[in-house]
């Protein structure tokens, strides 16, 4: 059976910066620091390791009461901007989630944001109900270890086998713990990566976005 699991920013949605945004302000509210985020992995990153980084960078303790005071601030600030600004579905979004629920295959998420920050950014476009499961900031910060989380949890909810598991995102990142996770990785040009940068990286399939349907839906096995 299948499980295919989607990356959430730049793959099926912008947020038009409201994330970044989040984070500077959640740092100067919570630390009284400027945070330009320069230096700090963002794109295919976790919000938890993405905080590390900051605190870090500022030489504050990155210890779980100092990581969860931030993560609270974020998550504040975050639906502060999402609720003016709540970006855009990006190409082709709609209608490979309306083929794959037509093909009955569980369709997940594996992120590095929050559960919480997901819901927000899904929510705001009334995508989050289209998901049946996934793995988070929250299950663990090292984003490799997620996709492993997300079969187990699938599996688990389910009830059956998954030996087909497919990982769908736009950067790097998403290209390396797909192959962390044994699984088939659809790497789609629509995040901060070019064609060729993802290519770079070996994907088992590069769009330019999701809008190649009959393609994309080819590469999750289904005619």
């Amino acid at each position: 059976m299948k499980l295919i699991l989607f990356d959430i920013d730049g793959t099926l949605l912008t947020t038009d910066g409201a994330g970044r945004a989040a984070l500077r302000a959640a740092g100067a509210d919570v630390f009284a620091i400027e945070e330009d985020l320069q230096g700090v992995a963002i794109s295919g990153n976790t919000d938890v390791a993405i905080v590390h980084e900051i605190l870090n960078k500022h030489g504050i303790p990155a210890s779980e009461i100092n990581v969860n005071r931030y993560l609270g601030a974020y998550l504040a600030h975050l639906k502060q901007r999402l609720a003016k600004e709540p970006g855009d579905v990006l190409p082709g979004v709609a209608v490979l989630l309306d083929a794959c629920a037509q093909e009955r295959c569980i369709v997940g998420l594996l992120t590095g944001n929050l559960r919480r920050g997901a819901q927000m950014k899904l929510g705001a476009h009334r995508l989050w109900d289209r998901f049946s499961v996934g793995a988070f900031a929250d299950d663990n910060r090292d984003r490799n270890l997620l996709g492993p989380i997300a079969k187990r949890r699938a599996e688990a909810e389910f009830r059956v086998p998954f030996d087909q598991l497919f990982i769908i995102g736009d950067t790097p990142r998403d290209v390396a713990c797909g192959k962390v996770a044994n699984a088939t990785v659809l790497a789609v040009a629509t995040g901060r990566y070019s064609r060729e940068n993802l290519a770079a990286h070996k994907p088992d399939f590069l769009f330019d976005d999701l809008s190649e349907t009959k393609a994309v839906l080819g590469a999750l096995g289904f005619q």
